[in-house]
């Protein structure tokens, strides 16, 4: 397979030449032959891909470009380089997306209020799709978890990670992974931004703004128990407290 790539390839540094300008960077040369590869032979996530002399081989460029240029895809989790592996692609995924808000939030502090609405307008929005399509075990696994979360909250434990769970498990039914992907996202830059002090929801958050943060979760849950769309909503949105930023 990987001798297939590399005869299919040799003529991409050709192929990226603009008529009147210089060839493109190395950097999109060895993103345009990972791509390249990936649809060429199909290839699925955790399959493996050229190694990084066989890339520089085929495109003629140095060595060093090229692990430049796979350190950066990495970083944005297009593909994942395993020790004595090699080069792997990665399962789509939106983890990169946590970085870039939180570093805007520290640029621009109103981005943070922007975003949060955005969070709480698609939260909602989804609603009505989750009342429609929640079945019994997708009901019982939201009440495991708060049952959960009310046993994290009497020890006086963090229940940052049963509250992302509560969610995403929430709107599973939908079947829509990247809307859910994006309410993960959202919800995983939010509470990044409020350990690290960048935002304030919850002051102080001790074991009874947990209980009472926990007895909004269940009253959101009933309503869509009883298939009451409205209220589920309006739940929804009260849910969404009052976010303070710090001068």
């Amino acid at each position: 397979m990987i001798k297939k790539m590399q005869d299919t390839m040799q003529t991409r540094p050709n192929q990226l030449m603009k008529e009147g300008s210089e060839k493109v960077n190395n950097s999109t040369l060895v993103r345009e032959y990972i791509r390249d590869c990936i649809l060429k032979d199909n290839l699925k996530p955790g399959d493996k891909l050229p190694s990084e002399g066989q890339i520089a081989d085929a495109l003629g460029i140095a060595r060093n470009s090229v692990r430049e240029a796979t350190r950066a895809l990495e970083s944005i989790g297009v593909l994942e380089i395993k020790h004595g592996v090699g080069l792997v692609v990665r399962s789509f995924n939106l983890d990169a997306i946590v970085d870039i808000f939180s570093y805007g939030f520290v640029l621009d502090k109103s981005l943070i209020y922007d975003l949060y609405d955005i969070r709480k307008q698609l939260e909602c929005s989804l609603l009505p799709k989750v009342v429609e399509n929640i079945n019994e075990i997708t009901i019982r696994e939201c009440d495991l978890i708060l049952a959960e979360w009310e046993y994290a909250a009497h020890k006086g434990s963090p229940v940052h990670d049963i509250d992302r769970k509560f969610h995403d498990t929430l709107y599973k039914p939908i079947g829509n992974d990247l809307l859910i992907g994006l309410c993960s996202i959202f919800w995983t830059a939010f509470k990044q931004a409020e350990i690290k002090g960048l935002i304030i929801r919850y002051t102080p958050f001790d074991m009874q703004e947990s209980l009472s943060v926990l007895a909004d979760h269940r009253a959101v849950l009933e309503a869509i128990k009883q298939k009451d769309v409205s209220s589920a909503t309006n739940l929804m949105q009260k849910h969404f407290r009052k976010l303070e930023v710090p001068a």
